[in-house]
């Protein structure tokens, strides 16, 4: 009998959540317009391959570029590091290293749309452990590639037509 009544709840309150518009991260819809969708750019990176698996998740099929479909160009990730904060002797402690992609989506009969991605990540200098900082550099980037895809397809997501 509880577990009829836990189970009742459950169902009660999932159909709340769903009721209320609430989705999960990661669980965009694109606009119908989208649903068919070309992409351009390095397509021997990482990070191309990532955009594509992630608008596929989204559900938009990839097909190639002609004058009736849109077409979503993406430029490759860009990274830059500055020294964030330095010990007393002025030897880097602390960097803040800066990622970047811009993109562009072009509409049939619609003006090009131009969206740039940046955001921020810090790490440490470890110099005595240069193989870790190294590792720890690569991760991050890696991290980011799929940052910067989901962004790119939440950006695609709010777009209306």
């Amino acid at each position: 009998m509880l577990t009829h009544i836990k189970a009742g709840l459950l169902i009660l309150l999932t159909l709340l959540l769903v009721g209320c518009g609430f989705q999960l991260r990661g669980g965009e819809n694109l606009a119908p317009e989208l649903k068919e969708i070309a992409l351009t750019g390095d397509d021997k990176s990482q990070f191309y391959r990532i955009v594509a698996a992630r608008l596929e998740r989204a559900g938009a099929t990839l097909v190639p570029a002609t004058s009736t479909t849109p077409v979503l160009s993406i430029a490759s990730l860009g990274q830059s590091n500055t020294v964030a904060s330095v010990n007393s002797r002025a030897d880097a402690l602390e960097y803040a290293m800066r990622f970047g992609t811009r993109f562009t989506l072009t509409m049939p009969d619609e003006p090009v749309q131009v969206f740039n991605v940046t955001f921020n990540r810090s790490f440490l200098d470890k110099s005595s452990q240069a193989l870790a900082s190294s590792r720890e550099q690569a991760q991050l980037r890696q991290q980011m590639e799929f940052e910067a895809a989901e962004q790119i397809v939440r950006h695609l997501n709010r777009l209306t037509f």
